[in-house]
């Protein structure tokens, strides 16, 4: 890896994520970018995650620069460091992964078709276990789906711009073996699935050898 990445966690209680405006994914997903000041317009390159744990969120951030502490966020509350190369180097993880498995359909309810199509939620463990081999195998890596965990997150609603939205997300936990180190890595730098600038995406990995 040419470049570090740099993973940041941010944990704060309910209270203050509320007096700071957090109310949606879409509010996250604004106040994340004050952490890269100086960027308007530009695209989006790094990823997030955010659990709910007891009595607080703890958001995480993959970025390729270092991310800034914004003034929303109290100083106690945040953390940041550099992934190191060495971290690359194993051949088998132990992974979790939020994700918004979806596939696209060009078929109305009244059975008309799309110009384009639209995406609908994967529901089955069939077609979500399917839908992260797919992606494995695109992303250089391979998961044990026998011991594979499949599980729905609450639906998320947001807001974005006057309109209602909704994501539907699984949780994949469970171990993967690499195949492809250089595909594999781009695959943890930029995130699996679509919804990525709402939290999606985001590969969390623990060495296994």
């Amino acid at each position: 890896m040419s470049e570090p990445l740099y993973l940041t966690k941010v944990e704060i209680d309910h209270e203050t994520a509320f007096k700071a405006g957090l109310r949606d994914s879409y509010h996250w997903h604004q106040k994340v970018w004050q952490a890269f000041p100086g960027r308007d317009g530009a695209s989006r390159d790094f990823l997030t995650r955010l659990d709910v744990i007891d009595d607080h969120f703890r958001l995480l951030i993959l970025s390729p620069i270092a991310a800034h502490r914004p003034n929303w966020c109290p100083e106690a509350a945040w953390e940041s460091k550099a992934v190191g190369d060495d971290f690359f180097q194993h051949s088998a993880y132990g992974f979790s992964l939020i994700a918004n498995p979806t596939k696209k359909v060009r078929s109305r309810a009244d059975g008309t078709l799309t110009k384009n199509g639209r995406r609908v939620p994967l529901t089955t463990r069939e077609d979500l276990i399917a839908w992260l081999e797919r992606k494995g195998e695109a992303g250089g890596f391979t998961v044990d789906t026998a011991k594979l965990r499949a599980n729905p997150r609450p639906r998320e609603y947001f807001i974005k711009k006057g309109q209602a939205g909704l994501h539907s997300a699984t949780e994949f936990r469970g171990t993967l073996t690499v195949n492809d180190h250089a595909a594999f890595l781009n695959s943890f730098a930029n995130g699996i699935g679509p919804a990525k600038a709402f939290g999606f995406g985001m590969l969390c990995l623990s060495p296994l050898s």
